[in-house]
């Protein structure tokens, strides 16, 4: 089983018990030396040292100790995502896919890579992630929506899944403009390709670009060339059920897991 994550970064400033967080980070970062990431790894008892360590520190009992992930800005802002409860609304997890709707709130540029040490100093790209802020985030689901009503309207060509995708792509771009409504517009929403990535062949990987393909798609439905907005919406469905193979033996899985 392959994990893909979407997640929202809260500004610290913003979140209550902002006096728990900070000295987590504060620690955090004493400890590892670098920022808790979805990626992050411990090994051996090295988790068990650190509540430990962070207990003597500060006096939080160890079964009381919730951990994060957070990031930095380019302004030294620190943002955060609350991990471990049975109810996390910041976090969004697609088993061996990722829903095609997520790749509506990202522009091509916004790509980046986690990158894994191999052994004597080399590193490869690991896995796929994007970040934006929420606002932006927003403001592309609401365009694409308004492309996807258009394209439907102009009627759908070709064979069924186009259809079928058009219009579970018209009801995540939905879900997910009322998920991010109850988050501040200057938070970040990231989508990690987690594990879906580290099981694309990597010269695969380092091609994947399906919100490029997705937004060609939208931008020639805009265009009124719905034709060959649907080859294009055909070709990245057919991309996307032969990595799902790969993961499972079986096609892509279109439901969302917004509900």
């Amino acid at each position: 089983m392959a994990i893909s994550v979407l997640m929202v970064y809260e500004p610290l400033r913003s979140i209550d018990d902002q006096d728990y967080w900070r000295s987590y980070i504060t620690f955090y970062e004493k400890f590892r030396d670098v920022p808790a990431t979805p990626q992050s790894t411990w090994f051996g008892n090295e988790y068990e040292v650190f509540r430990e360590s962070f207990s003597a520190e500060t006096g939080i009992a160890k079964e009381t100790i919730r951990d994060c992930f957070f990031m930095k800005d380019e302004d030294g802002e620190y943002y955060l995502t609350p991990v471990g409860s049975k109810t996390n609304v910041n976090l969004f997890t697609a088993e061996d896919f990722i829903p095609l709707e997520w790749f509506l709130m990202y522009a091509p540029d916004e790509k980046k890579y986690f990158y894994t040490h191999t052994g004597w100093g080399a590193v490869k790209q690991d896995a796929i992630f994007y970040r934006t802020k929420i606002r932006d985030a927003a403001a592309r689901l609401e365009e694409a929506g308004r492309d996807i009503e258009k394209w439907t309207a102009s009627g759908i060509p070709g064979p069924e899944p186009a259809a079928e995708v058009l219009s579970g792509l018209a009801d995540g771009a939905r879900n997910l403009r009322h998920w991010l409504s109850s988050f501040g517009e200057d938070g970040f929403v990231m989508l990690n390709y987690g594990e879906v990535g580290s099981r694309i062949p990597p010269g695969l990987l380092k091609s994947e670009d399906s919100v490029s393909e997705l937004k060609n798609a939208l931008i020639l439905a805009r265009e009124d060339d719905p034709e060959r907005a649907g080859k294009a919406l055909l070709a990245l469905i057919a991309k996307w059920d032969s990595i799902n193979r790969v993961l499972t033996g079986e096609t892509e899985k279109r439901s969302s897991t917004l509900q």
